[in-house]
């Protein structure tokens, strides 16, 4: 086959990725139950009729929070249903979800900033969080970003999160130390 003759039969390139939202179901929480089995397993069922099992629960837009969706993806990271407004849910799926959505986005708030020090291409973080001291690297600038010009959210070299919910609210030397950093 021809290279050209390959192109025709793929298809428009986004072809793939209309297919698979309108394949979605996006449903309300009255409709859904969510529970966890003996083995921790997470559950999500519809309508008492459709269930999924061993599912992950993800945020839609976990940074800007655009929708208040939530994507329940298999176990090989694909989508199979999209929760909309969580809130919902009745008490027990709320608090299974919940728990689960916390462990999945575990991500300390950064309360004050002792130090940050250039080091071997990295930038090693000295902070205080809401869960303790920390000590972590970033690699590079674009690890750091700044969300709305009151949020920080970073990424440490190892893939975890760290977050700063309003710049302002730092002490005066946490505050310069990021000014040199963004």
């Amino acid at each position: 086959m021809t290279e050209a003759e390959n192109n025709r039969s793929e298809g428009p390139p986004d072809a793939g990725w209309e297919a698979e939202v309108g394949r979605l179901e996006i449903v309300s929480p009255d409709r859904v139950r969510v529970w966890q089995d003996e083995f921790r397993r997470l559950h999500v069922e519809v309508d008492g009729k459709t269930e999924h099992v061993d599912v992950r629960p993800t945020r839609a837009f976990p940074i800007s929070g655009a929708a208040n969706l939530i994507s329940f993806l298999d176990r090989d990271d694909k989508e199979v249903l999209l929760l909309q407004n969580p809130a919902g849910l009745d008490a027990d799926s709320s608090k299974t979800l919940e728990e689960e959505m916390g462990r999945a986005y575990f991500v300390p708030r950064i309360t004050r900033i002792y130090d940050i020090e250039d080091s071997h291409g990295a930038a090693r973080w000295e902070v205080k969080t809401d869960r303790g001291y920390r000590v972590f690297d970033v690699r590079d600038r674009e690890d750091v970003r700044t969300l709305g010009g009151r949020r920080m959210l970073l990424q440490d070299a190892d893939g975890n999160y760290f977050e700063v919910e309003v710049i302002e609210e730092l002490d005066d030397r946490s505050r310069s130390l990021i000014d040199k950093e963004i």
